[in-house]
């Protein structure tokens, strides 16, 4: 069973998608989790599938746009500023805990790509996140993207395109494809991806990439036990290095559990026995950790 859904982080209004298990009971409470997709995504790309393996499981889920893209609202469209991000997030769990088939104790969140940034973020500084999945993300997101060539000159024309922004209200884009250039991988899974998804508009304001820079989630994520955490990553991810998951993993605290799936890359977590492994890693530790009932 699913619905459309909207709630309002900041005052913007946010649109959702609310799944609820086959076997749901009025007046059950059920533990929830919200699922929060990557880099410039929107709510019907990939994570509805694993949003519909935890409903078997008896969970409520939720797939939700962050403001300034898909269906949410929000200007300028596409500027991603991960900490308002963090704040979308953090409001989705507001709304969930209003809902009278949710357990307000029992809010989980997981996260994909830049969406496994957001969570361990906000599992750090949000005690009602009981239990986090997060998946081929960044700890620190300057150190992920130095990798790329040029890095320095490219950070020069960043700031000007800020003080642009800030002096004039002037908004120029990127391409989301020209950001994941080192990774032809996954630029092909976005050409293929483009256009079966008509909400998604493949760009990030130019000067929102001065706030990912600043964006280290691993800086919290001591403070994320005594809740559970849980990092899965593959071996040879070109986008996102594992060495991230393991910078990570280093500075959180039990419970706390790296899964590496071995020679797979980025992409593969979406698809095929990647994906099949993220589903039963994710399943058995929110089971562990946070149970539906």
């Amino acid at each position: 069973m699913q619905r459309t859904v909207r709630f309002y982080s900041e005052g913007t209004p946010c649109a959702g998608l609310l799944g609820l298990p086959d076997d749901y009971r009025p007046g059950e409470k059920r533990g929830a989790v919200i699922f929060c997709q990557g880099f410039t995504g929107v709510k019907e790309m990939y994570l509805p599938q694993n949003a519909e393996r935890l409903h078997a499981e008896g969970y409520v889920t939720l797939n939700f746009d962050y403001r300034s893209f898909g269906e949410s609202g929000g200007e300028p469209r596409s500027r991603l500023v991960p900490l308002a991000q963090v704040e979308d997030i953090r409001n989705a769990m507001t709304y969930l805990q209003t809902l009278p088939e949710v357990n307000p104790d029992r809010i989980g969140l997981y996260g994909t790509s830049f969406g496994c940034a957001n969570v361990v973020y906000t599992a750090g500084i949000d005690e009602r996140a009981k239990c986090t999945v997060a998946v081929v993300g960044p700890g620190d997101c300057e150190r992920q993207f130095r990798l790329g060539p040029n890095f320095d000159a490219f950070m020069d024309k960043v700031r000007r395109a800020k003080a642009e922004f800030v002096a004039t209200g002037k908004v120029t884009y990127m391409q989301t494809i020209r950001m994941m250039a080192r990774d032809p991988g996954v630029v092909a899974e976005l050409e293929k991806t483009q256009s079966l998804f008509p909400t998604w508009r493949p760009e990030v304001s130019f000067e929102s990439l001065a706030d990912i820079m600043e964006f280290k989630p691993e800086n919290v994520a001591d403070r994320i036990s005594p809740r559970a955490l849980l990092l899965i990553h593959t071996d040879q991810d070109k986008l996102v290095p594992l060495s991230e998951a393991q910078s990570i993993y280093a500075k959180a605290r039990h419970p706390k559990q790296l899964v590496v799936l071995e020679n797979m890359v980025h992409e593969d977590v979406y698809h095929g026995e990647g994906f099949a492994q993220v589903v039963r890693h994710t399943n058995a530790w929110f089971k562990e950790h946070m149970p539906a009932r």
